[in-house]
């Protein structure tokens, strides 16, 4: 085992394992009065979870959610701590705590690989526990795609039912971790729920079990997720009816595929995906739905963390989009300079010798947005990816102010 591994793991059990249970105990062990659904995997995770709590609160059910975007209790929405999906154990604790004392009775959890890893939802019992996908992230953490599979399946392990999808390359591994015989949803492959006559134009339309879907989210990589919080409102007693109606006008989600109205018809777009398999689906997505104009990405990678999907985030986005802008994400204690250039290193040299790809190298980030909207025409796609709703950047130990929305704007007032 890799030494850093070894003190992680020591780590967990002697800290944050006896302190998820302190907190629970403080807290009177509120999850035992709540029936949770957590969603699990590398992308997709805080579309699913807002899709299910928005179909269960369209069915009147007393719901919740913790995610990435915040914490939803009631009409409020709490936020949590920047760059940490699943939160300390003592802030969980005190969230479920507030949504029993609101009379919630289910709560939809976005849960991470690093949250399981130091049993930060120890004391916690899932009833229904759904998995995305997964793909390459967080190597930095875990060392291998074996370890990181095994980690998001001890979710599995402690929840009453288990969701699956079949298409994975980790169904085999996930499958052996689960307390029961999953449930399997599935493009290719025979599973519980069949997916098929996948159609996308304007709209996005499919069926699962026969019984057909159809949104106006199309991109395509929505299928899977919309198949698996079908399966879990089904489940959970949601009526189809609902199901349809929510999904037919898809749910708002900051920082999600969300667009930045301009008077230069250009498509700009917000998005959070930050991982080469994220980034690709987005941006085959982008290039389908909009095949006439340039396809423009603005993205970096963050420091202090897996440094090995770098160069594969550079060769998606030169191998789908038309420019590229490297800039700074999160720099951490690292240089932005060093970030680009592992990105840069993993460009398709061929697209950009034949002309059909360019890229800058950007340091600063609102620059990189300013020469984006610059270079874009009527009918451009320029789409920001990586910071999503995140309202801070961090640099060094500081989190500075940053809004991909106001950079946009910034750049737009400069265009004119």
């Amino acid at each position: 085992m890799h030494i850093s591994r070894m003190f992680q793991k020591a780590k967990n059990y002697l800290w944050h394992l006896p302190k998820s249970y302190l907190m629970a105990a403080r807290y009177g062990f509120p999850s035992k009065k709540l029936t949770l659904i957590g969603i699990t995997g590398t992308d997709g995770k805080t579309t699913t979870c807002n899709l299910i709590y928005e179909v269960l609160n369209n069915s009147k059910y007393k719901v919740g959610l913790l995610s990435t975007i915040g914490a939803k209790i009631g009409d409020k929405l709490l936020p949590i701590p920047p760059h940490m999906t699943s939160p300390d154990p003592s802030l969980i604790q005190s969230i479920f705590r507030q949504m029993v004392d609101q009379k919630i009775t289910h709560v939809i959890v976005e849960v991470t690989a690093h949250a399981l890893d130091q049993f930060r939802f120890a004391g916690c019992h899932f009833t229904i526990a759904g998995i995305t996908n997964t793909s390459h992230e967080h190597l930095d953490y875990f060392h291998d795609m074996t370890k990181y599979i095994e980690t998001k399946g001890k979710l599995l392990a402690s929840s009453d039912i288990s969701i699956l999808n079949r298409d994975d390359e980790s169904f085999l591994q996930l499958s052996k971790q689960c307390s029961s015989t999953p449930i399997t949803y599935s493009q290719k492959q025979s599973a519980d729920f069949s997916i098929t006559n996948i159609k996308v134009a304007d709209n996005l339309s499919f069926s699962v079990n026969k019984i057909p879907f159809k949104t106006n989210s199309n991109y395509l990589y929505q299928v899977n997720n919309i198949t698996l919080a079908y399966i879990i409102c089904q489940k959970l007693g949601s009526k189809d009816k609902v199901f349809k109606e929510t999904i037919a006008n898809f749910p708002f989600m900051k920082g999600r595929r969300e667009t930045v109205d301009n008077d230069f018809n250009i498509n700009a777009l917000i998005d959070f995906a930050h991982t080469p398999q994220a980034l690709e689906q987005t941006l085959i997505s982008l290039k389908r739905n909009h095949p006439h104009g340039k396809l423009i990405v603005i993205f970096g990678a963050t420091g202090g963390r897996d440094q090995t999907k770098r160069p594969l985030m550079g060769k998606v986005v030169s191998d789908y989009a038309d420019v590229a802008y490297i800039t700074a994400d999160d720099t951490r204690n690292e240089s932005v300079s060093d970030i680009n250039q592992q990105i840069i290193a993993g460009i398709n040299q061929q697209r950009v010798d034949s002309k059909k790809f360019r890229y800058f190298d950007i340091p600063n980030r609102q620059d990189a947005f300013n020469q984006a909207i610059q270079l874009a025409q009527d009918g451009d796609t320029v789409i920001a990816c990586g910071k999503g709703h995140e309202t801070t950047i961090l640099h060094g130990t500081t989190e500075y102010p940053w809004s991909e929305r106001l950079a946009f704007t910034t750049a737009f007032k400069l265009k004119k």
